[in-house]
């Protein structure tokens, strides 16, 4: 840190005085270097640096180095809390002032949690194929039970009110599963669940929140941008014009249920003037009635109000509606109540936090929130707060990389943007949940002979060893991003991007262990880079196999054949000299981290037309492309069995679409076979 300060400084000194060179007789000064020249090559240098000193064939994965995560929380019978830290695999204990009391192992990854009203505990996770069932006694956790289920990347789960019933809903395949469950023999509320079948309810892109109340079960299809409610044999669908990251469900007395959604602005993002227009963050009120469609009853713009990227909305008790959201992005939560009907404007009350609230349990005079920004649990007690750092095994985390962190997914980022017209208030999350996607396919402001332009969000993570960046490849280093990022995001509120942030900017920070009281312009670009860095892929649930099976070896053949002259394997996209040899693939394939690139940095044209670029797209990475819907730079391929259908090659040539008649095309057993193969990456 003092080499950082002191490098900030030096390049911030003024120049010595020199004599009158004309006076001298000496030829005219120098035109002037480009601003923030000397800050920019050092931060070159940083990058460069840290380049020559990675294995980028042995970097981890981020979910085990960015701390343990806090993701649920969630209320106990007696007032002892239950939350998951989703970074160290682990359930814990909590007594009503975040005091852990007890841990115990969950399934690897946990981000779902639900607790019956007789204190049954269920948590999944993205990397395990089981439900864990847990029951609290005396003090301790205790596992009673796990149940198989045959799905992979189960993100949330919920419970029918009399517990019969489990909902999970799993990111890969995009199902919604009933589990039904039966006690075991005995006596006592304390029996273990056992699993007696499992049903397909649905399908669609992305889901990663399910609940249930009475007879109804609704599911955040995120890459949809749709809420789904099935009661009985009725589906009715919430549809937005971008994600929606938090949803809650209340029944009425007369059958209706409402519900209150936060996400973005349900509007068209706009990008004509190279930023980023509609993105506010809004609260959205709908009522459903039997046999009726959802109805709009009010959208709050939530950024407003100081509340960005809500990720927990929840209702609260009493005889009026009144809805509580806190933002992921930003230091408050509101709670909008509507006394006079839902006509009415809602009387707005506030309570300052601090940023990363991803769930919260209300308590009597406050809430208790899990924060994985901040690796701890908030407390929010009579207008009081409370920061309960989390016990982790993991070493420290630089605080370089802790600060770039909250550049990515707070405010800090733009801190003085606007929400006025089309203006925004968003973080680099809006667009990348989580830092993957949002699910948009974007008119990018370009046009071409071929007509206009549009691109799909790509994921944030892995950029460290894939450079160039994005789909037009127009900045060739990290350095050269981030920079960018600064100027795009401040484009429209009349200040410097080259700005300093201080404790007034974010009185919030003094709750960063080890933030300095001033960050200065390039300090800020170091951490932004330095998180980038850390921000590797989160581990491959999928290689949790030791070998290939026949059928991934056959499509890891197919893929050497077909695919890999533009998805190289590489270790670092830029540099040929990482390229792995076949032998290699099925051990880092199969690794946690998964490290292989599968791009080069070059421009392809394909026909996927229009082209983002005069020379075609960059190629895309093919890390974790479960998580990539849409596929294409255009979207236009609505499932990976349609790219494969698509693809045709020459002796010169291959198309992902638009081929010409008669080139070779894939067999049945070659997209079986790739399939497997693309599933492990």
């Amino acid at each position: 840190m003092l080499v950082v300060f002191a490098s900030a400084a030096a390049d911030h000194d003024p120049p010595r005085s020199a004599p009158n060179a004309e006076a001298a007789g000496a030829a005219p000064a120098a035109e002037p270097p480009p601003p923030h020249q000397r800050e920019l090559a050092a931060l070159h240098a940083f990058e460069d640096q840290r380049r020559a000193e990675t294995d980028f064939a042995a970097l981890p994965p981020s979910n085990l180095t960015l701390g343990p995560d806090p993701y649920r929380i969630a209320a106990l019978p007696g007032g002892t809390l239950i939350g998951l830290l989703r970074g160290e695999s682990a359930v814990v204990l909590l007594d009503g002032d975040g005091r852990e009391l007890a841990r115990a192992a969950a399934p690897g990854a946990p981000s779902g949690l639900a607790v019956s009203p007789g204190g049954d505990v269920l948590v999944v996770g993205e990397a395990a194929r089981e439900i864990a069932h847990y029951r609290a006694d005396g003090g301790h956790l205790v596992r009673v039970a796990t149940l198989a289920i045959d799905a992979l990347g189960m993100r949330a789960i919920a419970l029918s009110p009399d517990a019969r019933t489990a909902y999970v809903v799993e990111e890969r395949d995009g199902r919604l599963l009933a589990v039904s469950l039966d006690r075991s023999p005995g006596r006592g509320p304390g029996r273990a669940f056992q699993l007696s079948g499992v049903r397909e309810l649905a399908r669609c892109h992305g889901p990663f929140q399910v609940e249930a109340v009475a007879d109804a079960v609704a599911v955040n299809c995120l890459l949809d941008h749709t809420i789904e409610i099935r009661r009985g044999g009725e589906v009715a669908r919430i549809h937005h014009d971008g994600p929606m990251w938090s949803f809650a469900v209340r029944r009425a007395p007369d059958g209706s249920a409402l519900i209150a959604a936060g996400g973005v602005e349900d509007h068209p993002l706009e990008r004509e003037d190279g930023g980023f227009g509609y993105i506010d963050s809004y609260l959205t009120l709908y009522r459903l009635a039997p046999g009726a469609p959802p109805a709009r009853l009010a959208a709050i713009n939530t950024s407003t109000l100081g509340v960005v990227t809500p990720k927990w909305v929840a209702f609260r008790d009493g005889p009026d509606v009144a809805v509580t959201v806190a933002g992921y992005a930003s230091a408050r939560e509101v709670t909008l109540t509507w006394r006079g009907g839902l006509a009415a404007e809602p009387d707005v009350a506030a309570a300052e936090l601090v940023p990363g609230t991803s769930h919260a349990q209300p308590t009597a005079d406050g809430l208790i929130a899990a924060n994985p920004l901040l690796d701890a649990w908030v407390i929010q007690r009579g207008g009081a707060l409370r920061v309960v750092p989390v016990a982790t095994r993991q070493p420290p985390r630089p605080v370089l990389s802790r600060i770039g962190e909250l550049l990515f997914f707070t405010t800090l980022l733009s801190p003085w943007n606007s929400s006025e017209g089309k203006l925004s208030r968003f973080t680099c999350e809006t667009c990348h949940h989580e830092g993957y996607l949002d699910g948009r396919t974007h008119f990018t402001g370009r046009s071409t002979e071929r007509g206009r332009v549009f691109a799909t969000t790509r994921p944030l993570f892995g950029l460290f060893n894939n450079r160039p960046h994005f789909s037009r490849a127009l900045d060739p280093t990290m350095t050269d991003m981030v920079h960018a990022e600064f100027r795009v995001a401040n484009r429209h509120n009349g200040r410097d991007p080259w700005f300093a942030l201080t404790r007034a900017d974010a009185p919030w920070l003094a709750h960063v262990a080890g933030a300095p009281a001033e960050l200065p312009p390039e300090l800020l670009r170091r951490a932004f880079m330095t998180f980038l860095m850390d921000f590797t892929h989160r581990a491959n649930p999928a290689a949790a196999h030791p070998r290939f099976t026949p059928l991934e070896r056959a499509g890891a053949e197919a893929f050497r054949a077909r695919c890999a002259s533009c998805h190289q394997a590489r270790l670092a996209a830029d540099d040929p000299g990482s390229a792995v040899p076949f032998e290699r693939w099925e051990s880092l394939v199969l690794s946690p981290g998964g490290p292989i690139v599968w791009s080069n940095a070059a421009y392809a044209k394909t026909g996927v037309v229009p082209y983002v670029h005069d020379r075609g797209a960059r190629v895309p990475s093919l890390r974790r492309i479960y998580k990539k819907w849409p596929y294409f730079t255009s979207g236009s391929a609505r499932s990976l069995d349609e790219l494969l259908d698509r693809f045709a090659w020459s002796a010169t040539a291959a198309y992902h679409d638009g081929a010409p008649a008669g080139l070779s095309r894939l067999t049945a057993g070659d997209r079986s076979a790739l399939r497997a193969f693309l599933d492990l990456l």
